[in-house]
């Protein structure tokens, strides 16, 4: 796949940037979730909500690029068949990340952060969905390269 000498296909080059795009949408996620929020949670929950949508989008996009045909995972499976079982499993976690977004999302619109749903447990779901993706980003990070 990569003559390790920066001969990117044209598939990778448009996966490098939607992977740059995901990081920069994982970054803004971090820190609206990060600012000042307590007696002020309707504004923190505005921004975060803002953020977390740009994620969603991101990450569709990620799998698009990724999955469809002739994508990344093609061009990765047509020239190191061996690496199948490990972009099965990336495969398998993109419904997840899709779906762990779309229910924060979910949350953030009809349940308000404070009594019902305390900021520090807000925080936490976000935060264990941003290393999730991290983690996502490393393992395909990890392929392209054995690729």
């Amino acid at each position: 796949m990569l003559e390790r000498d920066n001969d990117l296909s044209p598939t990778l080059a448009e996966t490098a940037r939607r992977r740059a795009d995901l990081r920069e949408a994982l970054v803004e996620v971090e820190q609206a979730s990060s600012r000042p929020a307590v007696g002020r949670e309707p504004e923190w929950t505005k921004e975060v909500l803002l953020r977390l949508e740009g994620l969603a989008h991101a990450i569709d996009e990620h799998i698009q690029i990724t999955e469809r045909t002739d994508g990344l995972y093609d061009e990765i499976s047509a020239k190191a068949p061996h690496l199948a079982t490990k972009i099965d499993a990336l495969r398998e976690e993109h419904p997840v990340l899709r779906e762990r977004a779309k229910a924060l999302i979910t949350r953030l619109q009809t349940t308000p952060v404070g009594p019902a749903w305390p900021l520090r447990d807000a925080r936490d779901e976000l935060q264990r969905l941003l290393g999730q993706i991290v983690r996502h980003r490393q393992l395909g990070s990890d392929l392209v390269w054995e690729a």
